[in-house]
């Protein structure tokens, strides 16, 4: 498989469109914004709240098997999620170890969340075996493939820091905030037209496949947008990749003894658990809480997140100058009290819309900062490489993505559990429509309320104490520095001359650039012998127009520069 995979991504058609030894334009728009957020967009979608809801609503299931199922889920999550950290660091390939798996997840994923919703009209002990399945083989497989890899592309797109930071909110703004918003703006109108009960899973199967699909064009636009500069580091004068592999142990012991993969680590599961308490529960808070019905709950829903969530759509605009000015540890501590203070506004009033709304949008900007999360997590990483003199990128990656699916399977079998418990009156269950109003309980308005916003709340206090602790962002520089000493000094004791990843990149495109002035003087060569031109003359156009142009940016940019 190795040595299949390596072949086959060593030709041309799978190489990166990016050649710049630095991040640019086209990067960080395609590759770390467009990308992943139509990758996200399709897994909010399908995997959201809305999974959940087609269960209960739509299905009518319930019982042990349904609720537990999402958490020994995970269990075995867990298991393929170390398994593919191995994987993935053992994968040696002209493009890269992470880039390559992030192409084949798209296969995957729309295939295996086409299965979730296409559940088969039998008996509900066939039908419960079909959602296990199903379940695994997205959450546990192919969505696994596609996270562990996405996760590493920050770490392994470069080591400046600055470039690092932009890229980390890119993402983030592209894998969480924006398509959460997005989504859950759009899907409750789609949930409307759908309907709820047994007569509506023809519909639910046809948009959810569409949906489904959008993930293999959206990791298209990520692969080819990406580039590994720091796996680079480690391609010898012959192409081998030199990086020390440490076997997992090793990782492992490395990682643990590391206050700064803790800290790290504590924040994501917080953040993540939260995150999937308070996403999960929403359509049931819009509906049943703000509203008694499903048709009402979709408007409030509506509401809820353009008008609650919109800091997120622009607060990239706010949190760089904010970062660079004061740095990501102090930016985050203050954010997530104000992030706080947001939730309990909403929990002392959460009936009234206005003040849902208020909160909401206090809590948006309070939690900007989670847009930082991958440039904290790429400085433990390279810490831990600085300290040790190998990286854990199998193993980290494996924990940010077992947090990512373990939240999840806790946060849904926490809802399906305590709807269950406190009495929820399921719509299937008494053959409602979406627009029959239907009074909860009590109980059951209380446990939603405290999934929404209580829990987060006691979150976002604990993750503005762990930054309390985090100093490693001013080192960074000089962890940088060192270890790039080090790749030097390891290239000359095996007779190399180094060559910095920088010169290395310009050294193939300006060979790049030679091959494609031969071309183009071979194919004009060709044109004038065709239409009977002088090679000379026609050559001596182009160059004046080449010289024009150039004379025309030069001054562009100078007047750029006097103002």
């Amino acid at each position: 498989m190795g040595k299949m995979m390596t072949k086959l991504f060593a030709k041309p058609l799978f190489d990166s469109k990016i050649k710049s030894a630095n991040t640019e334009g086209k990067e960080k728009v395609w590759g770390y914004f467009v990308g992943p957020m139509f990758m996200c967009m399709a897994y909010y979608g399908i995997a959201g709240t809305y999974l959940t809801q087609f269960y209960t609503d739509v299905l009518g299931l319930s019982g042990v098997v349904l609720t537990m199922m999402p958490v020994f889920s995970k269990i075995f999550d867990a298991i393929t999620n170390i398994i593919m950290g191995r994987i993935i660091d053992k994968t040696k390939t002209r493009q890269g170890k992470a880039r390559p798996w992030i192409l084949i997840s798209g296969v995957l994923i729309m295939l295996t969340g086409i299965m979730l919703y296409n559940v088969p009209r039998a008996s509900q002990s066939v039908q419960l075996v079909w959602i296990v399945i199903s379940y695994n083989l997205f959450f546990a497989f192919a969505y696994t493939i596609y996270n562990m890899s996405h996760t590493l592309m920050v770490p392994l797109a470069t080591r400046n820091t600055r470039q690092r930071d932009s890229l980390a909110m890119l993402t983030s703004t592209g894998t969480s905030m924006i398509p959460g918003m997005l989504v859950t703006i759009i899907m409750p109108i789609l949930v409307a037209k759908m309907g709820v009960g047994l007569s509506a899973q023809g519909n639910w199967a046809k948009v959810m496949s569409i949906i489904s699909i959008f993930a293999l064009p959206a990791v298209l636009v990520e692969y080819y947008f990406t580039k590994e500069r720091v796996t680079e580091e480690n391609i010898s004068d012959d192409g081998e990749n030199t990086m020390q592999i440490a076997a997992m142990k090793d990782q492992i012991k490395a990682c643990v003894t590391n206050k700064y993969f803790w800290m790290v680590m504590a924040f994501w599961a917080i953040f993540q658990l939260t995150q999937n308490l308070q996403t999960n529960v929403m359509l049931y808070f819009c509906n049943w809480v703000l509203g008694s019905s499903v048709t009402q709950g979709a408007t409030n829903q509506i509401l809820v997140n353009a008008v609650g969530q919109a800091p997120l759509g622009f607060g990239i605009f706010i949190l760089w100058p904010l970062i660079h000015k004061f740095g990501k540890r102090w930016v985050t501590q203050i954010g997530f009290v104000i992030a706080a203070v947001g939730c309990l506004i909403i929990f002392l009033n959460p009936h009234s819309l206005g003040t849902v709304l208020g909160g909401c949008v206090l809590k948006s900007f309070g939690m900007l900062p989670t847009y930082a999360m991958a440039a904290f997590l790429a400085e433990a990483m390279d810490h831990i490489e600085w300290k040790n003199h190998y990286r854990a990128d199998g193993f980290i990656a494996s924990m940010n993505t077992i947090i990512i699916t373990i939240s999840a399977g806790i946060a849904q079998t926490l809802i399906l559990g305590g709807l269950n418990a406190s009495g929820y009156i399921s719509p299937a269950s008494i053959g409602a429509t979406s627009d029959t109003i239907i009074n909860q309980p009590a109980s059951t308005q209380s446990f939603i309320i405290w999934m929404f916003v209580g829990v987060e709340m006691i979150g976002y206090l604990i993750i503005s104490l762990i930054f309390t602790f985090y100093d490693l962002e001013a080192k960074i520089p000089q962890i940088s520095a060192d270890i790039t000493a080090r790749h030097k000094a390891e290239a000359e004791a095996r007779g190399e001359v180094w060559i910095s990843p920088e010169e290395k990149q310009a050294m193939e495109q300006e060979e790049q650039e030679r091959k494609a002035e031969e071309k183009r003087i071979e194919e004009l060569k060709e044109k004038c012998a065709k239409k009977g031109l002088n090679f000379d003359e026609e050559e001596a156009k182009y160059q004046a127009k080449l010289a024009e142009a150039k004379a025309k940016a030069e001054a562009k940019a100078a007047k750029k520069k006097k103002k």
